[in-house]
């Protein structure tokens, strides 16, 4: 049920519409001046208001006029007897969601106000979701201050300054990092950063997605291509439009589908499936993953030319038991976040639980961190968290760091170089691979890059 004003000065029409409208549900009040009109909308604002051009004291567009002047957000139906072209361009220029003409049919006014009270529907549901949109990105931050974290929002900072062209290729920004260490929330971070954070973040989860429909929700698809395609459906690469496309988890992603995502990443452009004309996208793509993409490289999972073209950027969050004292900051982050949600008063971390925080391994990273803290503070109601409030398994500790003082170095000779350690290292780590260049990197906490550039130095080879 709407509000409706109608500002007409026909007495028997304005009669007519009221009737027919309140058929349809809707609240009605008629005014036969513009001045009338203008007190009735101040004095409550319509959910919508039917105007007559001609009336006795004004013309339908200036009321028009004063209105927007007002500032009142009140959609406008203009009524017309002369039907002229110029009338109904000029009304819809000034702001008019539409205009009917005289003599008016009652089913058409019902529909037109159907119509207008819909896309009024649409808008303001539109504007909720980008003053989410907007206060959401008011509220990402990426908390840290170890120095890796700092050269990763350095990074990003610059990267989301990038402007998105087509013509020369999609801009790509592959995530990399353990489960849990915020690769979403990095994402968001540049998206909002950028130059369009009012536009769509859309996210895919590539393990969510079955891989015979994959290619239909990336791209789409048009009406008839298969048997249930009843209608056209835009894909997700134009859902985001001037936006961001994130592609989580995207060594899952089916390798046929790769082929097309690479093509749409290099031209700027793609089809629907089932289509014949080229579309753009205008997309910032970033593709988040913890695996090795690499070794999925090797084992033919995982196209090459894709991985190279998506690490244009590249970014790596460390995990959280390399990040020293941000543990901590994130920690005070959550209590208060958590604290305020349940409505409590915010708890301190005894001596001995920030202890047992430091010793723990955290394999599911900030993301752990996170939900232990929500779960202690919603269960207990305590002024002090304790290590058995957190209920951190510790019985399983983290493996313990690797210790050089069990090597035995000869100087006396001068035989023992930096070179020449460094190449009996890398020749055991090679063997110890079999000599496979990623497991090898793995277990020298190199990347594959690093490690092939010190064994070509070494003058070593690798597989």
């Amino acid at each position: 049920m709407a509000d409706i004003l109608v500002i007409d000065d026909e007495e028997n029409l304005s009669y007519s519409i009221q009737l027919a409208l309140r058929r349809a549900g809707h609240e009605c009040r008629t005014t036969a001046t513009g001045e009338a009109g203008m007190a009735e909308c101040v004095r409550q604002v319509p959910d919508l208001a039917l105007i007559d051009i001609q009336l006795p004291d004004t013309n339908g567009l200036e009321l028009l006029a004063q209105i927007q002047e007002r500032g009142l957000d009140v959609p406008v139906i203009v009524i017309t007897a002369f039907g002229t072209v110029d009338s109904a361009v000029a009304a819809m220029k000034q702001g008019a969601m539409d205009y009917l003409q005289k003599p008016l049919s009652m089913e058409e006014v019902a529909l037109a106000v159907d119509r207008c009270l819909e896309n009024r529907q649409v808008r303001n549901r539109l504007d909720a979701y980008q003053q989410a949109q907007q206060r959401e990105s008011g509220n990402i931050r990426i908390i840290g201050q170890c120095s890796a974290m700092l050269h990763v929002l350095s990074v990003a900072d610059k990267i989301s300054a990038v402007p998105t062209d087509p013509a020369g290729g999609l801009v790509t920004i592959l995530l990399c990092g353990e489960t849990g260490t915020g690769k979403e929330v990095l994402a968001r971070y540049i998206h909002h950063h950028g130059l369009h954070p009012d536009r769509p973040f859309v996210q895919v989860n590539s393990t969510a997605i079955p891989e015979n429909l994959f290619e239909a929700e990336l791209f789409g698809y048009e009406r008839g291509t298969f048997t249930d395609a009843k209608t056209a459906k835009k894909g997700l690469l134009e859902v985001a439009d001037e936006g961001t496309l994130l592609l989580d988890e995207i060594g899952d992603m089916p390798l046929s589908t790769q082929a097309k995502l690479l093509v749409a990443i290099e031209s700027g452009r793609f089809r629907r499936l089932g289509g014949i004309s080229e579309r753009v996208a205008n997309v910032r793509v970033m593709a988040a993953t913890n695996s090795d993409l690499e070794r999925k490289i090797e084992e033919g999972e995982f196209r090459a030319d894709l991985y190279f073209r998506l690490k244009v950027f590249c970014l790596e969050l460390p995990p959280l038991r390399e990040r020293g004292d941000d543990l901590f900051l994130l920690a005070d982050h959550f209590i208060e976040v958590f604290s305020r949600k349940f409505r409590k008063l915010a708890p301190e971390l005894s001596p001995e639980t920030r202890r047992v925080m430091s010793g723990y391994h955290w394999p599911g990273n900030v993301r752990e961190l996170a939900n232990v803290l929500q779960r202690a503070i919603l269960v207990y109601d305590t002024k002090v968290l304790t290590p058995a409030t957190l209920g951190l398994d510790t019985s399983s500790p983290a493996p313990p760091e690797p210790t050089l003082a069990s090597l035995q170095f000869d100087f006396s000779n001068g035989a023992c170089t930096l070179a020449l350690v460094e190449k009996q290292l890398l020749g055991s780590a090679m063997d110890a691979a079999s000599g496979n260049i990623s497991e090898a990197a793995r277990l020298l906490g190199l990347t594959r890059g690093a490690l092939r550039h010190r064994l070509e130095k070494a003058g070593l080879t690798g597989s």
